[in-house]
């Protein structure tokens, strides 16, 4: 058992090439101990020893990706700066924290998934797949179990539950879809009066040529203008006059590459969690961040995590935007 703990340890130093090896030695050792070592299902012991960093990771895949064991370990803390930075000057600490992480992410479930990663251990199986860290499902997991699931906030065929603030001739519904093409104007949802702090969204989007539009969230109905509360997530493949392009979290934190094209269908992704926004193309992480704790809001657009509704941008009679599948899970 011994040797399995040390290959396993070691193993997992190399897990991430980015990352010093200090914070994937703690984590190896650290899972070792906690599930490996003390278990008696020797099954999950040669599972374990086979899999190394696929315990988080896909074989064959890049090792910034991982699998959705990985994934909830990551978005639960694990690998962020400050964190690494306690590794390297408080080990004993650090190693405390990964254990709460640990603890933390058992309650977890895969998507699409009826069992929770600890129950999987407890089962003798590998929290992320297999040996090779692959599954059937989507590579990306949810915050929380999926009973709570997405909830559809647009039927595709009326404005029901959302609010025009001005020039409505902006907007449209077409082929279950809604179209934005006009004078500035947004389009807030009203159809749930609690607001959304943590939230999952998502929206299948698609521009036209030289098109502009967004999609805010923590925002708030206001009768004209650019929304002042919240954030806006920059829909914007190649529109010529404005750089920051499509998944931006606006002026806080830029894409300048298009992350996907024009005329094609393509999945914008917005989650909220505590003070971290992910924003998501295709399931692709794009930006990421975390709001300091001293941040403090902008003179004319707060750009504060809060709490909100969302609202689409129609930019300029210039731009012709599509929307559809518009769906939200809560993550309080």
């Amino acid at each position: 058992m011994k040797r399995l703990f040390f290959v396993f340890a070691i193993v997992l130093t190399a897990t991430v090439s980015s990352r010093p090896a200090l914070a994937t030695k703690e984590f190896g050792e650290q899972f070792t101990k906690q599930y490996v070592t003390d278990s008696k299902n020797d099954d999950f012991k040669k599972l374990a020893g086979e899999a190394k960093c696929n315990v988080c990771h896909i074989e064959g895949e890049n090792k910034k990706k991982h699998n959705p064991y990985g994934e909830s370990l990551k978005d639960a803390g694990l690998l962020k700066k400050p964190y690494m930075e306690m590794i390297k000057k408080e080990p004993d600490k650090a190693r405390k924290e990964i254990e709460a992480i640990f603890k933390k992410v058992e309650d977890k479930k895969a998507e699409g998934k009826d069992k929770t990663f600890g129950e999987r251990i407890k089962e003798g199986l590998l929290p992320g797949g297999d040996a090779k860290g692959k599954q059937s499902i989507e590579k990306t997991i949810s915050f929380i179990s999926p009973v709570v699931d997405f909830v559809e906030i647009f039927d595709g065929k009326s404005m029901d539950g959302w609010k025009i603030n001005e020039n409505p001739k902006s907007w449209a519904i077409e082929d279950g879809c809604i179209v934005c093409q006009g004078d500035r104007s947004h389009l807030f949802y009203v159809g749930d009066k609690k607001p959304f702090k943590n939230f999952h969204f998502k929206a299948d989007v698609k521009t036209m040529p030289n098109s502009n539009a967004g999609i805010y969230f923590h925002t708030a109905f206001q009768p004209d203008g650019w929304p002042k509360k919240g954030f806006e997530c920059q829909v914007n493949n190649s529109y010529n006059s404005d750089p920051r392009r499509t998944s931006s979290l606006y002026s806080v934190k830029d894409v300048s590459e298009p992350a996907a094209k024009d005329n094609e269908w393509y999945t914008q992704e917005i989650i909220v969690q505590g003070k971290q926004v992910t924003l998501k193309v295709n399931g692709k992480t794009l930006v990421e961040y975390t709001e300091p704790k001293d941040q403090q809001a902008g003179k004319d657009f707060e750009r504060l995590i809060g709490e909100g509704t969302f609202a689409l941008q129609a930019h300029d009679p210039g731009s012709k935007v599509y929307f559809k599948n518009l769906m939200v899970k809560r993550l309080d």
